[in-house]
């Protein structure tokens, strides 16, 4: 990439204005205090909040392209089991126009070190054709991948996907990967039959013939480097308020900001911002910010943090939460930007929580609180302008309000009968810590009906209320209990058929309100004994078990990895229980007389692998806090 100036020079502008900055003009509604308006030309400077993408390797298309598809090798590559309808069809028409041509169907995947597996596949043949990119869920670009290994082919996707896999192709380094975009709204009319999609496939055939047999053009060979510049921003009026105007404006228009107005983030703001760190504001995180790999400092974490309304004494919570989304073991980019439009959750604990005013009472997860809120907001700006969002194709279908701030909450330690959920996952109570995690629905909101979770207006009871929740966080149909009854799922990865500790898993997470907590620690309900009673809620006899079943759940027995589970259960005449625990989170927030969520979460972590933290079984990802200077704790 190219950049037409380093980033800590402030005299030059964005190289896509036209004109100077204050040609950014238009009314605002934001009211400036009195007193700014001082009369006279003032000029606001700002830092930019974007940060430089991660773009390796950079270049245009090579291979030559074929020049029939008679006598051809063809792979197609196919990312989910519902691409079968458009893949299956596509398949049998190149066979049939080609007969001399083999086209093999192959289960490519979006994970970039199967990517390159696929790689090797593609050895054995003359092009390919991956697809289809319905969704935003990819954290890598398997098409970079297939044509680097030098074989030529082509992305299908949707049209209202196609400007995520553009960007996807930019930030990997190869811009102009062929790609054709098949009508959502015909995709959509098809239903899940492939006789329906027979016609559709028609007439994108010829379309997908030339990508594959057409000479690269030279704009494909040599394409236009990415340039961007990251300079600091100026805005001059006729006085305070027309800058900070036009600054607003520019902002909004430019999707530098959520669609609400931020703070200025001035060299004076950002520096005190930085005092709130030990860190150096040129410290590099490690990994990038998906979905447009952003190389994200601590300088850039600052800068959104002052726009989201943050105190500096909040900047290590908000590094923190940063840090965990960067991870490359954490998988972002489905959170940020998937079409689901899903939720994060972000729990701080221990003594920071309490010294920064982090609410884990009523209202916790709505507006009313500075801490709460400006957290989870500057950690959204984070991944806006350093991630390179565009809300136009990353918002999900219908976005998600939660997205402007988060779902930030801390326990209610002052009601909850038990330790910290941290603690619970082995750390200290004097640690400060960040948990965060992809939600995708959230169960207790509706209070009517089969529906209802228990709360204090709608109790029924403990004896109801402990059932309701251990039937929630069990789940309807266990997918281990759902393959011993031959219950098919096509969208089962092959792995999950046969791996015990795959179908076993199940990711809930159970904020309990304090008085729902204290009732169940008056009847003896520790944590753990509640995650032993969801899991022994309904064990499976190991006589209905297959035979390879069988097998996988007494290796696992043997590991002594799964609580509840041992080598005597898997015998004639034994239980199995049907989930593991270990995928179970359970906080304690809200009010006495609140209410009880839960939450399904994506499993984000170690793309949903069961991890040692701190000696603790877990899916979750915990991070201790480190690095202030303005609080007692988290340093």
């Amino acid at each position: 990439m190219h950049d037409k100036s380093d980033e800590k020079d402030g005299s030059t502008r964005r190289s896509f204005l036209k004109g100077a900055a204050t040609a950014a003009v238009g009314a605002s509604a934001l009211a400036v205090p009195a007193g700014c308006a001082s009369g006279r030309a003032e000029t606001l400077e700002v830092l930019n909040p974007r940060a430089k993408p991660d773009i390796r390797d950079f270049c245009g298309l090579s291979v030559p392209r074929l020049d029939t598809l008679d006598g051809k090798r063809i792979v197609i590559f196919r990312e989910k089991p519902d691409d079968d309808v458009f893949l299956k069809p596509l398949q049998a028409q190149l066979l049939a126009t080609y007969p001399t041509a083999t086209v093999d169907y192959v289960q490519g995947t979006a994970n970039l070190a199967s990517a390159d597996a696929d790689a090797e596949v593609l050895r054995n043949y003359d092009a390919f054709i991956a697809g289809m990119r319905h969704t935003g869920g990819t954290d890598t670009e398997p098409a970079v991948a297939y044509e680097r290994s030098g074989k030529p082919g082509l992305l299908v996707c949707l049209d209202t996907t196609i400007e995520q896999a553009r960007r996807s192709a930019m930030v990997h380094g190869m811009p102009t990967v062929r790609m054709v975009a098949v009508n959502a709204e015909r995709w959509c009319a098809a239903g899940n039959n492939p006789k329906t999609f027979v016609p559709i496939v028609a007439d994108y055939f010829d379309v997908i013939v030339h990508a594959l047999t057409d000479p690269l053009t030279a704009e494909e060979q040599h394409p236009k480097p990415f340039e961007y510049d990251f300079a600091n921003l100026r805005f001059e009026g006729a006085d305070y308020s027309d800058a900070f105007c036009k600054f607003q404006d520019y902002f909004l228009e430019h999707g530098l900001s959520d669609g609400i107005a931020v703070a200025p983030p001035t060299p004076e703001a950002v520096a005190k911002m930085l005092t709130g760190t030990s860190r150096k504001p040129d410290e590099v995180i490690p990994g990038v910010m998906q979905p447009g790999r952003g190389i994200v400092t601590i300088e850039k974490i600052a800068v959104n943090a002052v726009m989201a309304g943050a105190k500096p004494e909040y900047l290590p919570v908000i590094i923190t939460a940063v840090e965990m989304l960067c991870d490359p073991d954490f998988y972002s980019y489905h959170l940020l930007a998937a079409i689901n439009g899903d939720s994060l959750l972000v729990n701080v604990g221990g003594p920071v929580a309490k010294e920064l005013g982090i609410s884990g009472q009523m209202g916790c997860f709505g507006p009313g609180n500075r801490a709460n809120n400006s957290i989870g907001r500057a950690i959204s700006l984070c991944a806006l302008n350093c991630g390179w969002i565009n809300y136009k194709f990353d918002g999900g279908m219908y976005g998600e309000a939660s997205r402007f701030c988060n779902l930030v909450f801390a326990e209610n330690s002052e009601l909850s009968p038990w330790e910290p959920y941290a603690v619970s996952q082995g750390f200290s109570p004097q640690d400060s810590t960040v948990m965060i995690e992809e939600i995708f629905y959230i169960d207790g909101v509706f209070q009517l009906g089969d529906q209802a979770m228990p709360s204090g207006i709608w109790t029924y009871g403990f004896d109801a209320d402990l059932e309701k929740i251990t039937q929630r966080a069990r789940g309807d149909a266990p997918t281990l209990e759902q393959v011993a009854k031959g219950v098919v799922n096509p969208f089962l990865h092959a792995l999950q058929a046969t791996d015990p500790a795959q179908l076993m898993r199940r990711n809930y997470i159970l904020i309990l309100y304090p008085g729902q907590a204290r009732q169940l620690a008056a009847a003896g309900f520790t944590r753990e004994k509640l995650l032993d009673h969801i899991r022994d809620y309904h064990r499976l006899p190991w006589d209905k078990l297959p035979a390879n079943l069988q097998k996988g759940v007494r290796k696992l027995a043997e590991s002594g990895t799964m609580r509840g589970l041992s080598v005597s259960d898997c015998q004639s005449g034994g239980t199995v229980p049907v989930i593991s625990t270990d995928g179970i989170a359970i906080f304690v927030a809200g009010s006495m007389s609140g209410q009880t969520l839960g939450m399904y979460p994506m499993g984000s972590y170690g793309s949903g692998t069961l991890r040692q933290n701190n000696g603790v079984n877990t899916y979750y990802y915990i991070k201790k806090i480190t690095g202030a200077t303005l609080t007692e704790a988290g340093k």
